[in-house]
């Protein structure tokens, strides 16, 4: 149906993988960015962040037509330093040092890609924004620091998933850490122990106590970072350690903190130690309904370019849990890249060309 130039698509996220761009340090891929879309006659604007820049793109098109946003991230998880991309007749890899980088450069050479398509082709579009985030691999940093009322749009695509292209994320978790910090008494290990209460026993203990791993279909606890004592002569007096919970279900999540500070309350009152928790909202979940308006746009454009749409629920957050929290509909597509996060990554290139169709037939199908 749309016919891609692959060579050029190829070289495009080839060029934008091989530029390093760890969370916070995004500038080089955003100085390329803000070269090919100004080409494209497109309007760019960088928001500050903390240590970098969100970039926001627009393209102006027929105003009677629903204006729509495409967002992805700039940053890649490291290793990221000198990428070397090793490309076959099928397949885009690294030299296996690295990661490639697919995360989430796959979806913004679908988009260079797409947007001079449609400016070479002259096919109508209504008014598109393009946001493109910073720091998102370091807990959503960039999106969390942009002002969202600044967009237009009514309904977001955001590129921010791994697997086949056709998966559409429509059930994203809550998530929430909390930081638990006992106190107990300092002692000296040897001559009077007993005069001690031990802080990383009774750490240890409340998280043996403490469901593990998933709990059940939405929902997840897990400890992640223990800390304790300053020697082996002395009972510790304080450990800490973090953990985080997730669940679809808002309920649920707040269900297994309550069962966190339970257990807590419960074992520190049985060492007669002391303790204190703090707890932040990482972000807001999401549940969009298959008949959504934005899911039935989805799912037609895929049927379009000969894809099955597969509706599927997601343990992780993306931005596209932020933006759901705003006024604008937004729901998570895959763009192909595989065994993210790893030196193992990789994507196919008929991957690639068929997110770029997904983007050019999502452009034709919102009306």
């Amino acid at each position: 149906m749309y016919d891609i130039n692959s060579e050029k698509l190829v070289k495009t996220f080839v060029e934008l993988a091989e530029i390093s761009s760890p969370s916070w340090h995004e500038k080089q891929v955003m100085d390329y960015l803000i070269k090919r879309f100004k080409k494209m006659g497109a309007r760019c604007t960088q928001y500050k962040c903390g240590e970098s820049y969100n970039l926001l793109i627009k393209i102006s098109g027929d105003k009677n037509r629903t204006p729509i946003l495409f967002s992805a991230h700039m940053d890649t998880v490291g290793p990221c330093e000198n990428v070397k991309v090793i490309v076959t007749d099928t397949k885009i890899s690294s030299d296996g040092t690295t990661v490639l980088g697919g995360d989430d450069k796959a979806a913004i050479a679908a988009f260079i890609e797409a947007f001079e398509y449609i400016e070479e082709k002259k096919i109508p579009h209504g008014n598109i924004e393009i946001l493109l985030s910073c720091a998102e691999e370091v807990g959503l940093k960039g999106i969390k620091g942009f002002d969202l009322s600044l967009l237009k749009s009514k309904f977001a695509f955001v590129f921010d998933s791994s697997g086949d292209i056709g998966r559409i994320i429509v059930k994203a978790p809550y998530h929430s850490n909390m930081k638990i910090e006992i106190k107990g008494r300092a002692s000296h290990a040897g001559m009077a122990p007993e005069k001690g209460i031990n802080a990383i026993r009774v750490l240890s203990e409340i998280i043996a106590t403490l469901p593990n791993g998933r709990i059940d279909d939405e929902t997840t606890i897990n400890i992640g970072i223990m800390s304790g004592g300053r020697a082996t002569n002395i009972v510790p007096e304080t450990a800490v350690c973090d953990l985080e919970v997730r669940s679809i279900q808002k309920s649920k999540m707040l269900d297994v903190e309550k069962e966190v500070r339970r257990t807590v309350k419960k074992v520190c009152s049985e060492y007669k130690a002391k303790s204190s928790i703090e707890r932040n909202l990482e972000y807001e979940g999401f549940i969009v309904k298959i008949d959504d308006p934005i899911s039935v746009m989805v799912s037609k454009a895929m049927k379009k370019i000969g894809l099955k749409p597969v509706f599927v629920s997601m343990g992780g957050g993306s931005d596209t849990n932020i933006i759901n929290g705003s006024k604008i509909k937004a729901i998570n597509l895959s763009c192909g890249m595989q065994k993210i996060h790893s030196t193992e990554e990789f994507i196919m290139i008929k991957d690639l060309i068929t997110g770029t169709k997904l983007v050019l037939s999502l452009l034709e199908t919102v009306r």
